[in-house]
């Protein structure tokens, strides 16, 4: 009697250490499993720009300044676009006549980015062109709804430069603008030597070193 408890007991106790084996050995193959299935999706997500960190991010973007090379041959004339002036009168966008560079800046009376960029290079335009003999010609892209309120805020601003209208957006598309504010600098050759888009505080300084290059 004693031998067959004996035995069962040591029956007993072999076949709870193989289930334990069973369940030990399934929760390593799991863990294998998990582990397998985290490393493709951080692959994955490395592929696809997800999981990126926030200085990779920053490096991949891109400037909103184009600093052309001076070489005419390789730079972009103006185009032949006509638009009108605030009095109403027609001018050619490519026959400005204008000596000296030309400073083109694309604004609206609703962007107020734009606003801040114009009423900036105002308080330094009279400086500006006594000590380069730049012209700053101000393109409004106010559509009908709102080109009537052009006058009003340029003259209520005391903007001494060129406005003209182009409420079609001929002139826009044209030379490739997309955002406002966007500015541009022609030489005296008509070609353009340097773009810029968006504004921030400090960004007229910029344009000034750029324009003295041409004068210099």
């Amino acid at each position: 009697m004693k031998n067959a408890t004996l035995f069962f007991i040591l029956f007993v106790f072999i076949t709870s250490c193989k289930k334990t084996q069973n369940i030990s050995t399934a929760i390593e193959n799991k863990t294998e499993s998990n582990a397998s299935v985290n490393n493709v999706t951080q692959a994955d997500a490395g592929s696809t720009g997800v999981g990126k960190t926030e200085t990779e991010i920053e490096t991949n973007t891109s400037t909103t300044d184009t600093i052309i090379e001076q070489n005419d041959s390789n730079l972009k004339s103006l185009p032949s676009i006509e638009l009108k002036n605030m009095n109403g009168k027609t001018v050619n966008i490519s026959e400005l006549g204008l000596k000296g560079p030309i400073v083109i800046s694309f604004w609206a009376t609703w962007c107020t980015p734009c606003k801040k960029e114009l009423n900036a290079i105002n308080e330094l335009y009279q400086d500006w062109q006594d000590e380069t003999g730049v012209t700053l010609v101000a393109v409004s892209i106010d559509d009908s709804k709102t080109k009537n309120i052009v006058p009003i805020y340029v003259n209520g601003k005391g903007w001494e430069y060129m406005v003209l209208m182009d409420p079609n957006g001929n002139l826009k598309r044209a030379m490739g603008v997309n955002n406002i504010p966007h500015t541009f600098l022609v030489n005296s050759n008509g070609k353009i030597v340097y773009s810029h888009n968006n504004y921030a505080s400090g960004d007229e300084e910029h344009l000034y070193d750029e324009i003295l290059k041409l004068v210099k």
